[in-house]
């Protein structure tokens, strides 16, 4: 990572209109810039770029952020590439730039551990070209695994007998302590051995470009298992490591996509025939940090796990999890294909296999050919449940091709008529989720139903108003630190919590810096809160003028719509399931309590 000082003095040099005038045509309107926009097919001129800020924004497409955003989405380069280039741009020239990127220190007890993997690492791959490791070679060749990828992947060899592995180890220093703690002994009678002793090693990598475990294989067909694994330890948790991340990282960055495939030989086969913006899960399931790991990559994730039964139910799995946090995807369409990428490379050729990635399903389409060819539907209950699936896709979808599309295809599978489906969708659009409100007839009190959504409209106006004072006023942040413990809507608790923690370390705002911080964290939002704080600052006539007085007025209103929304989700978690008589007692009962 380049110096915080010095990404601040090139940020303060940076003038917006010189960086994106270097890569578009500007037209200057008033006092700010208008060029076609190059991150969608623009016609009319919708990217803003306003030189008071030092910020760009599209209307259309929503990207914003500052000089080092605007490179970075442009050149699809990452953040640090970004400051060299617009450093470049505006002929800045320092002496750190050219220095290798910053490694980010470690924890000093893990330092011990990595030193004994590093040369660990280094032994297996010494004893791959030894006289014992000539079988392995072979093996390798006729895989046809070239010196270039076992270079690359960092594939080894561990001799026969374990002993020579802990012997080398032991002079170089490391303890059998620190050789238990990266997980490669095993007892056998009273000597320590290595668990993956005459196998091949595939060395495995963490994000930041430390090898952290190994999986081996075996090269006879004996009863063992064909793979060990290296067990969790201090460096290597699976849920955390994606196979070859670190190098596919940039590339896929450049491409726009990314290939997650099942095992770490699929990724090799697609690096056999160039196409390296390709990571693998190594048989574990994606997890919470698998999921966090490509909303930061933020490119298009192409699904191609194995074509038979359990591989197309794992991508069934995954499926929901990538759309669920946004991430765009599609799938290869590989089903009842049983052949791996190494096979079908070997039997038909590169171009084969080519041609076999690029054969992509959209989301819904993989799911229909799921079904039609997986799961048949037998039962009316099984058809109509396929529907309801669909129902969120279909109220998203605003071309009426796409939806035609769609609701053709789903009446093929389900068997139901397009005006049965239609209808379902016309139900599921008209209808409102509704929330207990009280009010008052006389001395009567009865039980009416008001559209939560309103609710939240009424809610998310005052936290705007409030967020809006928060970007042109430090004491509208001051009082929100102070006054409101939280906003409710995500994205606007999201900006708050960054102005809180830009002012920590600034005095005075300025946006384009903001942009910078906001930058240097790689948040998976990042993108919407910049646009977001755009929108923002261009409502300069829809907001009241500041004063404490508003803001404490506003804050009024927060208070009491999340009470009344609180009160809700309370009535919602204790009546589900119940029966319409139980959930009146509840609903009674809850707002008797709320009156004491």
């Amino acid at each position: 990572m380049i110096d915080k000082s010095l990404i601040d003095e090139i940020s303060k040099k940076a003038d917006i209109v010189t960086v994106v005038g270097s890569y578009l045509n500007l037209v200057k309107k008033g006092r700010i810039y208008l060029a076609l926009c190059p991150f969608h097919d623009d016609s009319n001129p919708s990217l803003q770029v306003n030189p008071e800020r030092n910020t760009f924004h599209c209307w259309v497409d929503g990207h914003s952020g500052n000089a080092f955003s605007f490179v970075m989405q442009y050149e699809h380069v990452t953040f640090v590439e970004a400051v060299k280039k617009v450093a470049e741009i505006i002929g800045f020239d320092d002496p750190r730039l050219h220095e290798k990127s910053y490694v980010k220190r470690v924890d000093d007890n893990l330092v011990p551990l990595i030193k004994c993997i590093d040369d660990l690492n280094s032994f297996y791959e010494y004893s791959l070209t030894s006289e014992e490791g000539k079988d392995a070679s072979e093996y390798l060749a006729k895989r046809n695994i070239n010196p270039d990828i076992i270079k690359r992947f960092h594939i080894g060899y561990s001799l026969k007998d374990g002993t020579k592995t802990i012997k080398f180890l032991q002079s170089k220093g490391h303890s059998l302590k620190v050789m238990e703690d990266i997980g490669i002994t095993t007892n056998i009678g009273d000597r320590t051995h290595d668990n993956n002793q005459g196998r091949i090693t595939f060395a495995l990598v963490d994000n930041a470009g430390q090898v952290v475990g190994f999986s081996a294989r075996h090269l006879t067909d004996d009863d063992g298992p064909k793979y060990v694994n290296s067990p969790e330890t201090k460096l290597f948790t699976k849920g955390k490591v994606l196979y070859n991340f670190y190098q596919a990282r940039d590339i896929a960055k450049n491409e726009q996509a990314v290939y997650l495939l099942e095992g770490f030989m699929d990724v090799i086969a697609l690096n056999k025939i160039n196409v390296n913006n390709c990571i693998a899960l190594m048989g574990t399931a994606l997890s919470k940090d698998h999921i966090q790991t490509l909303k930061k990559l933020n490119v298009e994730v192409r699904l191609c796990l194995d074509g038979d039964l359990p591989g197309q139910e794992a991508s069934m799995r995954i499926l929901p999890m990538l759309l669920n946090n946004n991430i765009p995807v599609r799938i290869v369409n590989n089903l009842n294909d049983t052949r791996d990428p190494d096979e079908i490379l070997n039997e038909q050729g590169a171009d084969a296999l080519k041609k076999y990635l690029n054969n992509l399903l959209t989301p819904f389409d993989f799911v229909i050919n799921f079904y039609k060819n997986s799961k048949p539907l037998d039962t009316v209950e099984d058809r109509k449940a396929l529907i309801a699936r669909f129902i969120p896709l279909l109220l998203a979808t605003t071309s009426q091709l796409e939806l035609d599309d769609y609701l053709y295809k789903l009446a093929d599978v389900t068997h139901f008529s397009i005006n049965a489906i239609k209808n379902a969708l016309a139900t599921a659009r008209s209808h409102k989720k509704v929330d207990i409100v009280e009010e008052e007839d006389n001395t009567n009190k009865r039980f009416t139903f008001k559209p939560i959504k309103e609710k939240l409209r009424h809610l998310e106006k005052n936290e705007r108003e409030i967020l809006y004072h928060m970007l042109t006023h430090e004491d509208a942040i001051k009082f929100y630190e102070k006054n409101i413990e939280y906003f409710y809507t995500e994205l606007y608790r999201d900006i708050a919590n960054y102005l809180m923690e830009y002012l920590v370390q600034h005095s005075g705002l300025n946006i384009g810096d903001l942009f910078t911080e906001i930058e240097i964290k790689n948040a998976p939002n990042k993108e919407t809160v910049k646009s977001e704080i755009t929108k923002l600052l261009d409502e300069k006539g829809m907001h009241l003028k500041y004063s404490e007085k508003l803001l404490e007025g506003c804050k009024r209103e927060i208070d009491k719509e999340k009470k009344k929304i609180h009160k809700q989700e309370k009535i919602s978690r204790a009546t589900e399931g119940k029966s319409e008589e139980e959930k009146a007692r509840i609903i009674a009962d809850t707002l008797r309590a709320d009156d004491d």
